[in-house]
């Protein structure tokens, strides 16, 4: 009943103050265009990944080491609803996903809330490699998995991360029957 109430404000707020923030950006065809095109690449982008036999660490990565106020903000002592509703209703996507993917982890209570989550967002666009690329862009910075020592990354807690990827593929695993449900394939 809890999210309920979280979700009818969050709808009820987007409503009181028109459009959110990012709908700032397409007033023009062009910049419209160009705004929503790198929102989108930047959804599908993974922060971490390899080409090759090189590893690439993307700018958003490298931020979240850099940048020690950014990493507050990104990684919250404890996650909440309001919190990722917030981050949903500013379409900050890759964000508000990672924090229902943390919320799904440890409110056991709601997963089917984060769960319901992904697969209504899934029926407009490819979850479950824009959960991959969340957790590629995010989960490496967490300050429960790893610091910086020495200037450098050093994950000093790789069973964090093998936690949230398991939680991860549990997901994708759902998204995927529920999907093939809708499609009508068992």
């Amino acid at each position: 009943m809890k999210i309920l109430f979280i979700v009818v404000m969050a709808v009820l707020a987007v409503a009181a103050q028109g459009q959110p923030p990012a709908a700032n950006h397409s007033k023009d065809l062009a910049t419209g265009d160009k705004f929503w095109g790198k929102w989108l690449n930047d959804l599908h982008e993974m922060g971490v990944e390899t080409r090759n036999d090189s590893l690439i660490i993307h700018r958003e990565v490298m931020k979240l080491f850099a940048d020690t106020a950014y990493r507050k903000d990104v990684y919250p002592a404890q996650y909440n609803w309001p919190q990722a509703v917030e981050l949903l209703r500013t379409l900050e996507l890759k964000k508000a996903f990672w924090h229902m993917l943390n919320l799904y982890e440890t409110d056991a209570d709601n997963r089917s809330y984060v769960l319901g989550t992904f697969v209504a967002y899934d029926s407009l666009m490819k979850m479950d490699k824009i959960l991959l690329s969340t957790f590629y862009t995010y989960a490496f910075a967490d300050p429960r998995v790893s610091r910086v020592k020495n200037n450098k990354p050093d994950i000093f807690r790789p069973d964090i991360l093998e936690r949230k990827l398991a939680s991860l593929k549990e997901i994708i695993t759902q998204i995927w029957y529920y999907r093939d449900q809708k499609t009508g394939k068992k």
